[in-house]
């Protein structure tokens, strides 16, 4: 798929294979569930194969969906790896979205301390 596509961002309904829609589905659940601190086949091991293919753990564009907010913290956790801080520019120009989510996430935070509902 990625050498014919040039991407791992299989979708979840691939006419041409439904076993391997099937398949990355299963995956991206597994993986899901593991974030989520449930029992999962998912593993170290496994998420790095994925990973070594530059596999997408969610095809979803809504970085405000419940499985955005993985991706958006996923890519908040490589930025902490890189610069061993979470601080990141409202207007980072690597990644202007993720800037903006932080940035979200620390409002929703404050909102949530005042006690008022996120």
């Amino acid at each position: 798929f990625h050498r014919i596509h040039g991407t791992a961002a299989v979708p979840a309904r691939y006419p041409p294979d439904p076993k391997l829609g099937n398949w990355v589905r299963t995956q991206r659940h597994q993986y899901q569930r593991m974030q989520e601190g449930k029992t999962s086949n998912m593993n170290t091991e496994r998420i790095q194969l994925l990973e070594g293919l530059a596999f997408k753990w969610s095809i979803y564009k809504d970085p405000w969906s419940e499985k955005g907010w993985y991706v958006q913290f996923k890519r908040l956790a490589e930025f902490h790896r890189i610069h061993s801080t979470t601080t990141v520019p409202v207007n980072y120009r690597p990644d202007p979205k993720l800037g903006t989510w932080v940035t979200n996430q620390r409002r929703q935070y404050q909102r949530i301390q005042n006690g008022k509902t996120s």
